[in-house]
């Protein structure tokens, strides 16, 4: 996950192995020369103090000098520098946060809920629980998400109806203010137009509906080829940001529908159409690629 946490915490790792060099060097040797489970992935964990006096954890490469694992670090830190310079160019403030819907629907969530773990997320999102788990840690990484320990919510603080208690086996997330923040702009127009260029299919989704009419879910992921599931979840994070709205109405006429003009068509299914906002930007968009 690129995130500029992620970048600091190599930097600090590799600058605390060149600090404390000659530890790491002499445990890598009595690690060369000794039995045990760090041969199974030839690694090996160690704790050292760093430059500014706290305990950092790092995982060496047995393979690898003491001043190689430090260069590694340096190295990596300098590709996902630019990588993620890259990805803000494209997405601005949305950079860090993983480009696919479910993560952002699980800011929403918890936005509205204050506090979730991932089992329970997944059920109100229609998602995988590992894949949500995942998607949480990826966000905390991306630090708009915070763990809580469970022993600390109390039950008035989650608004889930159905939470009658917390529990103290699960680990809970909240939004952090940096989080807060990305959702507020999220509801400004640079935030949707950022949305757009990052989220994968995002930019399609809301092309074909602007220029073709309502259309729901099933018939989207058929007619692109992509999951169900996924362009679902996509449509539901749209409407949070505000690009797109459910139509209103029992029929759609044939002048609302190009994707398949019928005379009319019975509203059997929940169909979306892209909200005004959305296509001003769908059209500066196609202005500034063209």
């Amino acid at each position: 996950m690129v995130s500029e946490a992620a970048i600091e915490r190599l930097r600090l790792e590799a600058d605390t192995i060149f600090t404390r060099i000659e530890t790491v060097r002499s445990a890598l040797d009595d690690a060369r020369h000794s039995e045990g489970d760090h041969w199974d992935d030839e690694e090996l964990a160690l704790t050292l103090a760093s430059p500014v006096g706290d305990d950092v954890e790092v995982t060496l490469d047995l393979t690898q000098s003491a001043a190689e694992n430090a260069q590694e670090r340096y190295e990596r830190a300098d590709e996902l520098e630019a990588e993620l310079a890259e990805r803000e160019a494209v997405a601005g403030e949305l950079a860090a946060v993983p480009p696919h819907p479910l993560a952002f629907l699980v800011l929403y969530h918890l936005d509205t809920v204050e506090g979730d773990y991932p089992r329970s997320m997944a059920g109100h999102l229609t998602a995988d629980r590992k894949r949500t788990a995942e998607t949480c840690e990826d966000l905390v990484t991306a630090g708009v998400l915070e763990r809580i320990e469970s022993g600390m919510l109390k039950r008035r603080d989650v608004k889930l109806k159905k939470a009658n208690e917390t529990h103290q086996h699960h680990t809970y997330y909240r939004l952090s203010r940096e989080g807060d923040h990305l959702l507020r702009f999220l509801g400004e127009r640079e935030g949707k137009a950022n949305f757009l260029r990052w989220v994968d299919g995002a930019a399609t989704l809301a092309r074909r509906l602007s220029r073709g009419g309502p259309d729901y879910p099933r018939m989207t992921a058929e007619e692109l080829d992509r999951d169900f599931e996924t362009v679902r979840r996509l449509y539901r994070a749209m409407r949070r940001v505000g690009l797109v709205t459910t139509y209103e109405g029992s029929i759609i006429k044939g002048t609302e529908r190009k994707l398949k003009p019928k005379d009319e068509t019975h509203r059997k299914h929940t169909y979306y159409v892209t909200t005004d906002v959305a296509d001003r930007i769908l059209r500066d968009l196609d202005q500034s690629d063209s």
